[in-house]
């Protein structure tokens, strides 16, 4: 009887650091695209890591100290001090006006003050002094936010245009982030950051009856690249079906007191197209210029 191979030991460490590569590799592409080097990136990871080890620690009710951070993070305790003393250490920045943008379009089309008897979204006034207003809506989305500046944005990337000199019409019901504007670089690490969450929360369920929902459709053996443009408009048209089905559930209840029904909880659901480029074979060696020999130093005169 011929002797079986033995079934290979599953290596969880190297299965998730693999993993974790292939994470890396589209935002590394980012980043250097948008001049940002390595140490750059490992400035913020390290700072990463520090934060996360003391906000976990502070969720179970203890306040690790700063010995045991070094310890459990492997960073050195002086870089542990620096991104724990400088508030300015780990990148911060002002959000955009992204979630305004989005909220303003999903009033305008959910809320019944601003639709007609056959619920189509009304034509606005910039401001008015009875009646409902765009500025109005901007008002109840963020009251620091400047309607002008959203009704900017709005018109610059045709999500609202005008119907005559005075009054504003909303085309679409949702926001298409410019390509590397503030707002598309805010979805996106708003974007993949509520992905890992859900991938990580479902990674460390108890129990899958308690996983959040993940869900993905593929070709067992793939598709041909011709019907990918059709298969692409297929999913969208179902797709954005699905998410307005969605976004009518959620108004129900986003005009709701907060006072009334406690704290509140962002959630939501985020849909995405994927295409898997094939594996490249090639080693790194094959792919560079062969490497030039370093010329070696003169020797230097004796004194």
């Amino acid at each position: 009887m011929p002797h079986a191979d033995p079934v290979p030991s599953f290596d969880a460490r190297r299965q998730f650091l693999h993993a974790l590569r292939r994470v890396l590799r589209p935002i590394v592409r980012l980043l250097i695209r948008h001049g940002i080097g390595y140490a750059e990136f490992a400035d913020v990871a390290r700072g990463a890591y520090v934060e996360c080890a003391i906000r976990d620690s502070a969720g179970d009710g203890a306040r690790p100290t700063r010995e045991q951070v070094a310890q459990i993070t492997g960073i050195p305790r002086q870089r542990v001090d620096h991104y724990i003393d400088h508030e300015d250490a780990l990148p911060a920045t002002r959000s955009t006006l992204a979630n305004v943008l989005v909220e303003t379009l999903h009033r305008w089309h959910t809320d019944p003050r601003y639709l007609d008897p056959d619920r189509v979204p009304l034509e606005l006034e910039f401001e008015s002094l009875s009646g409902p207003s765009f500025q109005g809506i901007v008002a109840e989305v963020n009251s620091k936010a400047s309607p002008a500046a959203v009704l900017e944005e709005l018109l610059r990337t045709k999500s609202v245009i005008y119907s005559d000199e005075n009054r504003l019409r909303v085309v679409t019901r949702s926001f298409i982030w410019p390509r590397s504007s503030p707002h598309g670089i805010e979805n996106f690490g708003a974007s993949l950051a509520q992905l890992i969450r859900t991938l990580e929360y479902n990674l460390n369920s108890a129990s899958a009856k308690n996983n959040r929902l993940e869900r993905f459709v593929s070709a067992d053996q793939g598709l041909p690249a011709r019907l990918l443009p059709s298969f692409h408009d297929f999913a969208k048209e179902r797709a954005n079906q699905f998410l307005l089905d969605l976004d009518d559930w959620v108004a129900r209840f986003s005009s709701t007191v907060i006072d009334q029904e406690g704290p509140r909880t962002e959630a939501g659901i985020n849909v995405f197209f994927f295409v898997e480029s094939p594996p490249d074979p090639r080693t790194l060696s094959t792919l560079v210029q062969p490497a030039r020999r370093m010329a070696a130093p003169e020797d230097e005169p004796a004194s």
